[in-house]
């Protein structure tokens, strides 16, 4: 038993089935590990590790790893999903290396990764579930359509004719993720799938969330529990033991409210609503209605009281917070007023623990505090309606400070 998969300050993971083929095209039953599923607002991105080749030594057989886009057509149905992305190097912004070849560079055959690359894998790009789930091998692309389109012309399937390691099993792990994709709640009504009983629907109690609610909204309000749950147990810092949870443990841990049962408690006029992360990766995805107070970008930094070029409220550590400036707490006060009650939420719930321990160590109610998690665990499909998805978004906040007057 890990702390990965749906739920988990980690995106969710999965192994699959796929079909290895290997050079004299025998079939055998491999699995593929989904390093991850992130879901955004018209597609999922995918991380993918495979073994391709198994005709050398253990030594030089490495796994290959496929970053893949997979998006969600408006029709619900799974051959309507386009590949709009499939890459062994960068993801689709180019801003982390998000897969890995493993195969030969040069295959056997002479052919170069570059080739692969920038001829084979670009004809996939583009095409639909429904075009491409009865290949098997390259021998089922048609010659034609392979040298079809835009400086194309002088590209020949038959020229990867002695790859079938690499090429054939490119086709295999696109089905592979292709048919994991049609897992996902989106397709739920595609009757050309068949959803495994442990895959159906999670139904959502309607005393919750109906239709007819708007987002950000519940049905009824119900009464809040104590900020932390001592029926938990959690990992302390210092051991590898679980020990019982206590009021002083802000860890997402010993919450008593979390991506198990949030839902109960969105849309409540009595309750505010922030978001610790930075403003770069709140405008990508957030909950609506939840107001953006970056931690790292204007509350803490461990060097902040000794640094006179940092704009933070606080520098020192968490739980011994040294205020910069003699209004530090006045503006923690207009930030996180201690007459509310407040939903924190981070990227994993570990930004929320430490300001919640900055807020105790400044004096706060801590029975009106929550540590809600982070986005990362707010995967189900219950919370989609709530979520704001975009990532075509950017931004590049500069954080200033005017009229605080610094601590000598």
């Amino acid at each position: 038993q890990t702390d990965l998969g749906e739920g988990s300050k980690a995106n969710p993971v999965a192994v699959i089935p796929i079909q290895h083929v290997d050079g004299p095209l025998d079939e055998s039953d491999f699995v593929a590990f989904v390093n991850f599923k992130y879901v955004a607002r018209d597609f999922i991105k995918y991380q993918v590790s495979y073994i391709s080749c198994t005709c050398r030594q253990a030594a030089t057989n490495y796994w290959s790893t496929a970053f893949f886009e997979l998006t969600l057509p408006e029709s619900g149905l799974l051959d309507d999903a386009v590949l709009k992305t499939m890459s062994f190097e960068s993801d689709s912004e180019d801003h982390y290396l998000s897969g890995f070849w493993g195969d030969s560079d040069p295959i056997p055959s002479g052919m170069t990764y570059e080739q692969i690359r920038d001829e084979y894998i670009t004809w996939f790009v583009g095409q639909t579930y429904g075009d491409l789930k009865d290949l098997n091998f390259i021998t089922d692309i048609d010659p034609v359509a392979f040298s079809e389109g835009e400086g194309r012309t002088d590209y020949s399937i038959d020229a990867y004719s002695g790859a079938t390691v690499s090429t054939n099993n490119i086709i295999r792990v696109i089905n592979a993720i292709f048919k994991h994709h049609g897992t996902d709640y989106h397709f739920e009504n595609d009757p050309s799938l068949v959803v495994a009983e442990t895959e159906a629907e999670v139904p959502v109690e309607e005393s919750v969330v109906s239709e007819e609610a708007p987002a950000g909204t519940t049905v009824e309000k119900l009464e809040l529990p104590p900020p932390r749950d001592l029926t938990k147990t959690y990992k302390a810092a210092d051991s590898e033991e679980e020990v019982q949870a206590t009021e002083d443990c802000y860890l997402t841990a010993c919450s008593s409210i979390t991506a198990d049962n949030l839902i109960d408690y969105l849309g409540r006029d009595d309750v505010l609503y922030i978001d610790l992360r930075n403003y770069e990766d709140y405008i990508m995805k957030h909950f609506r209605n939840f107001e953006v107070i970056p931690y790292f970008g204007q509350i803490f930094n461990a060097e902040a009281h000794t640094d006179v070029s940092m704009v933070h409220l606080y520098g020192g550590t968490p739980k011994e917070p040294v205020p910069v400036y003699e209004e530090s707490d006045k503006m923690l006060e207009l930030l996180f007023p201690k007459d509310q009650t407040l939903f924190l939420l981070c990227q994993s719930g570990g930004r929320v623990a430490m300001m919640m321990d900055i807020l105790a160590a400044r004096g706060w109610d801590m029975s009106k505090i929550y540590n809600i998690g982070g986005m990362a665990q707010y995967t189900g499909r219950e919370y989609r309606p709530y979520i704001v998805d975009t990532m075509e978004f950017g931004i590049v906040p500069e954080y200033t400070v005017t009229g605080l007057t610094r601590v000598e």
